[in-house]
Formats: C-alpha cells, structure tokens, sequence
C-alpha cells in the first residue's frame, strides 16, 4: 500500500506543478488539511463515535472528496480493520483517479482517517500533512497561519510549556530503595546525564515513554521531558493527559522496555553507568515473575478447561 501511495502522491504533486497557481483549489486543500485536524482533535477529545455527527454536519454531501472522506470517516467509526481502510481508501483514489488537487485531497483524507484511527497526537497528524503538499501549497498554508495567530495564541504556548512541569510537580521525589521495575527505571533516569538520556531517547517510541511516564515519579518524568524538544514534550505531555488511567502493567511492560534499550545502550558503550548491574537484576526478576504469572494462568486454564468438562458430561 505504501508503493501505491507514494506513486500517487508523487503524480498529483507533479501535476500541480504545472497548475501552481490556483487559488480557489489551493484553498480546498487547506480546508481538507484543515478538516482533518479539527475531526483528529475530536476523536482525541471524544472519542471516535463523535465523528458520525461532525461528518454529518461538516462535510458537503455535493463535493466529490467530502463522500470519500465520509466513507473513510464511516469505516473508522465501525472499527473497520486498519490494513481494510488503508486498502480500500487506495482502491478508490486509484479508481477515482481525480486530477491534481482533487487527487492530493483524497490522499490527505486517506492518511487522515487513519491517522484519527490510530490516536496520532494532533501534533503529529498536522506535521505529516504538511509532508504532503507541494512547495507552492505549503507556502500559503504557513502565510495564512502566520497572518491568522490569534492574540491568544501566546498564552497558549504558554499554557502548553506548564503542561509538562505541571505533571512532574506529582511525587517529585525518586525512591531509592523502591526497586520494582518502576522505581528501577526512576533511579536509572535519575544517574543519566541528559545526552545519556537524549541516546535513550531516540530509540523509545512515542507511546512507550507517554505510558511509562504515567508511573514515574515527578522528578524522573522532569529528567525525560528536559530532554526533550518542546514541540515533542508536548506531545507527550497530552498524550499523558488524554490517555486517562493505565494499567500497571501496562505502565510495567513499557518501562521493561525501556530499561532494555537502556542496558543495551549500556553494554555497547554508548552510555557509562555505574547502576547496569542493578538493572540488569530487576528486570531479571520482573521479566521472571511475569513469566511465572503466564504459567500459573496457562495451569489455570487447563484445570478450568478440565472441570468444565466433567461437569458437562
């Protein structure tokens, strides 16, 4: 699927070149651009059935890649196989095969739906987009931003610099002595020195730190989003914020994760620490005690399974 779509994206791109300067159709790819954002804030802040009545409403039934947004919109909604979505949306832009612009809306609803349907940080869905237009498109886009910045603008920037160290206020203190896989990666955060800290950072997905920061204490969600760029601390920020109550384990099996990369960072060299040994020990016992766990459960299921068919003849 993604051969298809970027061949599609590199032909649209090259007809528009040849059309450059069209205000009216590059103002209809700026308004899908835009409508993408406004239904990826939506699903962020109410979940993706909220998107049936914003479809309903917002999109024009008479325009061409309105419908196919709403049928991309609609398959989201019913919880449609990513992988399906991603190939029928194709399959339509291919069968379709509008011209240029109409084209280049398509495939930006196209990565959108699946954007929104994934959860991709706002953030993150508007940089993509921006990756998707020609040169001339882009320019107007970031004109007509920069002429439109509302006054409040600033103090939301400001407002979005204290989500971060409003979160690293909650149980400031690391716990020395708190050696669960937990407090292991806290006290670990805690004796990195911050290019340590960017290394480990490169090879951490998004969500993987978002979920383990929920069960960090203050001082070592600081250490993190120090080195961080604002723009991506942000991110992970609301991703902390929108994602509401997580599993311990869940929070468990990501800082497992994490502390892997670490001692793998740490055995190659390219981080010195005095504290791998110890790392190294707890993630030994989490990773033991989780697969106790597994057999108990497996044991369990093999009694129940067992009784129930006693029972039942």
């Amino acid at each position: 699927m993604n051969q298809m779509f970027f061949m599609e994206l590199k032909d649209k791109c090259n007809e528009i070149r040849n059309d450059a300067n069209n205000p009216e159709k590059i103002n209809q790819v700026i308004n899908a651009y835009d409508t993408i954002l406004y239904f990826s804030n939506v699903a962020r802040q109410k979940g993706l059935l909220a998107l049936e009545e914003e479809a309903a409403g917002r999109l024009n039934p008479g325009s061409e890649t309105d419908l196919f947004f709403k049928f991309m919109i609609m398959m989201v909604i019913d919880g449609t196989e990513p992988a399906f979505i991603e190939e029928a949306g194709m399959n339509r832009c291919i069968t379709y095969n509008l011209p240029s612009y109409d084209g280049l809306i398509n495939l930006i609803y196209l990565k959108g739906a699946v954007m929104v349907q994934a959860g991709d940080n706002p953030a993150a869905v508007k940089w993509f987009l921006e990756t998707m237009m020609p040169p001339s498109i882009l320019k107007v886009l970031k004109q007509r931003e920069h002429e439109n910045i509302p006054p409040e603008v600033s103090g939301q920037v400001q407002e979005e610099k204290n989500l971060a160290a409003s979160l690293c206020k909650e149980n400031e203190k690391i716990d020395g002595h708190d050696h669960s896989i937990i407090g292991q990666l806290a006290i670990t955060a805690g004796k990195l020195s911050g290019k340590e800290i960017q290394r480990m950072l490169r090879e951490i997905d998004n969500n993987t730190l978002s979920v383990a920061m929920k069960g960090l204490p203050g001082a070592a969600r600081k250490k993190f989003f120090d080195n961080l760029s604002p723009r991506l601390g942000n991110m992970v920020a609301e991703d902390m914020v929108f994602m509401g109550p997580v599993r311990l384990r869940d929070v468990e099996e990501s800082c497992a994760r994490i502390m892997k990369i670490y001692i793998k960072l740490s055995d190659s060299g390219e981080i010195i620490s005095t504290g791998t040994e110890d790392a190294k020990l707890v993630l030994d016992i989490y990773e033991t005690a989780q697969k106790q766990n597994k057999e108990i459960k497996d044991k369990y299921r093999m009694i129940k399974q067992l009784v129930d068919e006693i029972y039942n003849n």
